[in-house]
Formats: C-alpha cells, structure tokens, sequence
C-alpha cells in the first residue's frame, strides 16, 4: 500500500536524527521534571531547529520511555496551551533504569 511506503520512508528519513534527538531531549530535561511541551519549547530557544512541532519531540520522548527507560513519567500536569491534563516527565535513575530493564526477566508463579 501507498501509506506502508510512504511511513517507511519518513521513518527512514527520521533515523539519523533521532540520537541527535534523543541527547537534546535529555539534556533539556536534566534533572527537572517537564511535559513534552515544555521540552519543545526549550528546544526551540535553545537548538533552534526550523519550526515548533511537537511531533517531533513526543515520539522521541516516548521511545525514551518504552524503549530505553531513559525517562519516567513521573506526574500529571494542565497543559498551557490545551488546557488538559499531560504527563511529566524526568530522567529515571539508576536503580529504576536497572528495574525497567529487567522486568521481562523477572519469573512469575501463577
């Protein structure tokens, strides 16, 4: 199908940047509890990329969860902006990170 190319494409296009994206993300954030708006928002001052676009900062911060356990969510917060709830989020530490990381190794008795 079209759409299948299409993705595959701008996930191809994305693929080098992501690192790029994910240590400023970090840095950002260091150790400060923020929403992803707020993380877009100092990425705009600070690495002055060619737009504001959120869509370029939440897809990295979830991978950053779900995949690397690099951040947490760690609380909810009213979004300025749109007026709803969000998650914050913060750099996890080490013994959360070692958690994360072995949770599917972890047996279970039923």
């Amino acid at each position: 199908m079209i759409t299948e190319i299409t993705r595959q494409l701008s996930f191809e296009d994305i693929k080098p940047k992501r690192l790029t994206r994910y240590m400023q993300i970090l840095d950002i954030i260091g150790n400060k509890e923020m929403t992803a708006r707020e993380v877009e928002t100092v990425r705009c001052k600070e690495y002055k990329p060619k737009r504001f676009d959120m869509n370029c900062t939440r897809p990295r911060i979830t991978e950053l969860v779900k995949d690397y356990h690099e951040l947490i969510e760690c609380g909810v917060k009213k979004d300025i902006e749109t007026n709803k709830k969000v998650a914050v989020f913060r750099r996890t530490t080490e013994q959360e990170k070692m958690e994360l990381d072995n949770m599917n190794h972890i047996p279970y008795i039923d």
